[in-house]
C-alpha cells in the first residue's frame, strides 16, 4: 500500500535548489549551453548489433542477453532470475557528452513486473552482480530504471534513480537506495503503446547532468532530474538488467552518443592568451617571445645585416650577368 504524499515530500524539492525535478519540465538549462553535438561511432549502437561472427566491434554482452538483429538487444525474457549485460569496449573520453538510449520494458504481467535495468557511467565494466545484474560498490554513476519497489515510499513507481558511486558505498536494496539517491523521478516508462521509450542523459564537465525521458509522444521530452555532479574520467558505458521472482522483457533498441561542443561563453578550458603570454614570457602559439630573451636584440640586427648583404650580392650578380649579355650581343653583330 502507498503512503499518502506528506508535508515533507512536497517541500523536499524546494529546499535542494541543486536538483531540478521533473515539475520544473519546462526549464531547460542544458539546451541554450550546447552549439553543437558530434556523433561517436565507437558508442554508439543499431541493427543488425553484429557482424557474421555474431560479435560486435564496439560493444560487449554476456549474462542472458539475446540479440535479435532486426529489433533489440535483449538483457533478459520475461522469465524469473535472469541477467544479462551491454557495455561499451572503449571509455568515453570526451569531457562533454550526450547519449539518446531508445529502451522498450514490457511483459505480460500487469501488476507484478520487476526488476528493472540501469544504465551505468562507471570505471567497472562487464561484472556480473546483485545490482541490476551489475556489481555493487561501483565507482561512477548508475542510473536504475526501477519497476519494483521493495519497500513503501511516498512516491509513485516506476521510478528513475540515480546514485554516484565511490567504490565503497553499497546499493541498498531493502529501501531502493533511497538513502543514496543523487536525483530521481517517478515515471511510468514500461512500453503502453506505439511511442518509443527513450531516455536522453546530458553531461557537461563541472556543471551539470540531466535526464530526459521520451514517454508518451514522439518528440515530446520531460525533464526527469537536473543536479550539479562531477563524473570519472574516461568512464565506461554499460546497460544491465535483472529479473527476480517477478520479470520483465528489458530491451535496449538503439544507442546514439554524440560529443557536445559548447557555445563559446559556456567553454571553460581556454586560457586567455595575452595573460598566459606576460605570465610566461610566451606568444600565443607557445613560443618564447623575442623579449624574453637578453640576446634577442643583437641577434635580430645580426640577421638583418646578412639579408642586406645577401640582397646586395644578388643585385651585383644580376648587374654583371646583364652587362656580360650585351657585350655578347654587340660581338655577333660585328660578326
Amino acid at each position: 500500500m502507498v503512503r499518502p504524499i506528506t508535508t515533507l515530500s512536497i517541500l523536499l524539492p524546494l529546499l535542494l535548489p541543486g536538483v531540478v525535478c521533473a515539475a520544473d519540465e519546462g526549464q531547460d538549462s542544458i539546451a541554450g549551453m550546447i552549439e553543437k553535438t558530434t556523433p561517436l561511432r565507437t558508442h554508439s549502437l543499431a541493427a543488425p548489433y553484429v557482424d557474421s561472427d555474431l560479435q560486435n566491434r564496439w560493444w560487449d554482452f554476456g549474462g542472458n542477453a539475446i540479440i535479435n538483429t532486426n529489433k533489440h538487444v535483449r538483457l533478459t525474457q520475461d522469465k524469473p532470475s535472469e541477467k544479462g549485460w551491454l557495455w561499451s569496449r572503449m571509455p568515453l573520453s570526451v569531457s562533454n557528452w550526450q547519449i539518446d538510449v531508445e529502451f522498450k520494458v514490457d511483459g505480460k504481467a500487469h501488476n507484478m513486473f520487476g526488476d528493472g535495468f540501469a544504465l551505468w557511467i562507471t570505471k567497472d565494466r562487464a561484472q556480473e552482480g546483485p545490482v541490476f545484474g551489475s556489481v555493487d560498490y561501483f565507482t561512477g554513476l548508475g542510473i536504475f530504471f526501477d519497476t519494483y519497489a521493495n519497500s513503501r515510499h511516498s512516491y509513485q513507481w516506476p521510478r528513475i534513480t540515480s546514485m554516484l558511486g565511490d567504490g565503497k558505498t553499497k546499493y541498498d536494496h531493502d529501501h531502493d537506495n533511497e538513502a543514496n539517491e543523487l536525483a530521481g523521478c517517478s515515471e511510468n516508462f514500461r512500453r503502453q503503446g506505439d511511442t518509443p521509450t527513450k531516455a536522453r542523459l546530458t553531461y557537461i564537465k563541472g556543471k551539470t547532468l540531466q535526464l530526459k525521458l521520451q514517454t508518451k509522444y514522439v518528440n515530446d521530452w520531460k525533464l526527469c532530474f537536473e543536479t550539479p555532479v562531477d563524473l570519472p574520467e574516461s568512464p565506461y558505458i554499460g546497460f544491465t538488467a535483472a529479473t527476480g521472482d517477478v520479470s520483465d522483457n528489458h530491451d535496449i533498441v538503439a544507442i546514439n552518443t554524440f560529443s557536445a561542443t559548447l557555445r563559446p561563453q559556456y567553454r571553460t578550458d581556454q586560457v586567455p592568451l595575452a595573460a598566459d603570454a606576460k605570465s610566461q614570457g610566451r606568444s600565443g602559439m607557445g613560443r618564447p617571445s623575442p623579449k624574453s630573451s637578453s640576446g634577442g636584440g643583437a641577434a635580430g640586427w645580426f640577421l638583418f645585416i646578412l639579408k642586406g648583404i645577401g640582397i646586395l650580392a644578388f643585385i651585383a650578380f644580376a648587374i654583371a650577368a646583364f652587362r656580360t649579355y650585351n657585350a655578347q650581343k654587340k660581338q655577333k653583330r660585328h660578326w
